[in-house]
């Protein structure tokens, strides 16, 4: 398991995706809302590697600080896995959108093992709805959730998951959005 850092939404942001996992979940299809860890939450993920350790923290906090205010989504995107598919909420890759984004990968210079899809050039920002859904379980998704308008998101605060310790440290903004649930949450 990779650790990450990631751009979170406000309380009324995350509220839209959490509608989005309830609808699936009332559908019986695979859904984020099944994955139990304390740590789950919409989010987008802004770079992923092997081992992103405290070293990075301060580098980071700095890089986290302006991020966008708001996040544009817009359809829908899939993305096929082994015999199955992820569902998501693509989110517009805009000035300061990317902006955040290379800052991060700034900060993580010399990061071991990279998360490819993640880096600047191949980031393909989004918000995941569920995983492990079937061509005829994606259709059906789709089909619930094509109705929904396109929603402008406020982006709240970036975080890092640390997946070797099971904890979350707040980086930037947001007050303590996103650090909720039980577990063992640092903040810095």
């Amino acid at each position: 398991m990779a650790d990450s850092v990631e751009l979170l939404l406000d309380p009324l942001s995350e509220l839209f995706l959490l509608e989005d996992w309830a609808a699936l979940e009332a559908a019986g299809l695979p859904n984020q809302s099944r994955h139990q860890s304390f740590s789950n939450s919409p989010h987008v993920t802004l770079a992923a590697a092997g081992r992103i350790d405290d070293s990075f923290d301060a580098r980071l906090a700095i890089a986290g600080q302006g991020g966008p205010a708001e996040l544009v989504t817009a359809g829908f995107l899939v993305f096929p896995t082994r015999r199955k598919y992820v569902l998501a909420r693509p989110v517009i890759a805009g000035d300061a959108l990317t902006g955040l984004h290379r800052r991060i990968w700034a900060a993580l210079d010399g990061v071991a093992d990279p998360v490819p899809t993640t880096v600047p050039g191949a980031w393909t920002p989004h918000i995941t709805l569920g995983h492990g859904l079937t061509a005829d379980q994606l259709a059906a998704a789709i089909g619930i959730l094509r109705d929904r308008a396109p929603e402008r998101l406020r982006a709240g605060a970036v975080r890092r998951w640390d997946a070797q310790e099971k904890r979350l440290i707040l980086l930037a903004g947001g007050g303590d959005a996103g650090l909720t649930g039980s577990g063992d949450v640092g903040a810095q």
